[in-house]
């Protein structure tokens, strides 16, 4: 029987010949360091001390069983839960719009990509000096002209948190409002023109086609914000550094905070095998909840 080809001729074997460097480098860049990273979490690597040997789950229990593990998993949990609904909402709301527009679409896609394009670390610090609580902050200057008293907006835990979120929030935006455009125009016009004769209203129109037209973008701006957020570090590191307290501390942080702070490289690759599996169980659960039709 002969091997079946494609429409250039190349079977699938010379297929995988051709793209197997591409492999090798991802999983160079990703498997190798992730394994490497796994087997560091059995060890007591320390960047102080020159030995290490393999203690086994030690650090896993050390986790499960740290005093402040609770705090900075609820932490964790708010932070991720609402960054990602957040971004995905406003995103779509955003993309919406701007799928609408006749004129200008390429201007306003354009301006609406800016705060991706700006280093996480400088919007952290961008967001610090607009929330400062001296009387040099920008919110305080504001308020303060309309007679209201200032105040320390970073050192309230709920507010602290509040302003981080809205902080990663309006970085990780302009990426949803790509992804989920590029996927509004890929839907055909004949679909709305069907159900405007049918008598659909918006509503129903947004939930009988757009949205599940959008489902495999939506599959993929979902996995790509839980994995950001959970993985974020520059913005919480440069707005609160984890305060007041721990109020705003979230797993990423503490592992930046382990492993270049305290230089205990073995309990961060522990927090980092952790957010790892995370991150796997929910794409999972997400590919599994949200099957996208072949």
């Amino acid at each position: 029987m002969a091997r079946a080809r494609s429409a250039n001729g190349l079977s699938r074997h010379q297929y995988l010949f051709f793209i197997m460097p591409a492999i090798l480098v991802v999983l160079g860049f990703t498997a190798y360091p992730a394994l490497y990273g796994i087997w560091i979490s059995l060890t007591n690597l320390h960047f102080a001390y020159p030995d290490s040997r393999f203690v086994g789950l030690d650090n896993y229990v050390r986790f499960f069983t740290w005093p402040a593990l609770p705090q900075v998993a609820t932490n964790t949990v708010i932070f991720v839960t609402s960054v990602v609904a957040l971004q995905l909402s406003l995103g779509l709301m955003i993309a919406l719009l701007l799928n609408k527009l006749v004129f200008g679409r390429r201007l306003m896609r354009s301006i609406a990509i800016l705060p991706w394009v700006i280093p996480a670390v400088i919007i952290g610090l961008m967001f610090q000096q607009l929330f400062s609580g001296s009387k040099l902050g920008i919110m305080n200057t504001v308020i303060a002209m309309f007679g209201f008293e200032t105040r320390s907006w970073l050192s309230n835990p709920s507010e602290s948190m509040a302003i981080m979120i809205a902080s990663v929030v309006w970085r990780g935006v302009p990426l949803s409002i790509i992804l989920q455009l590029g996927g509004l125009q890929t839907i055909g016009r004949e679909l709305y023109e069907a159900a405007s004769i049918d008598g659909a209203s918006r509503w129903q129109v947004l939930r009988y086609i757009t949205i599940p037209s959008l489902k495999p973008i939506l599959l993929i701006n979902l996995i790509m914000a839980t994995s950001g957020t959970l993985n974020h570090v520059d913005i919480p590191l440069a707005l609160t550094g984890g305060g007041p307290g721990r109020a705003t501390e979230v797993l990423s942080l503490s592992l930046y905070n382990q492993g270049f702070q305290v230089l205990d490289a073995a309990y961060a690759s522990t927090i980092a095998t952790v957010i790892l599996i995370i991150n796997l169980i929910l794409t999972v659960a997400y590919l599994r909840v949200l099957r996208v039709p072949r």
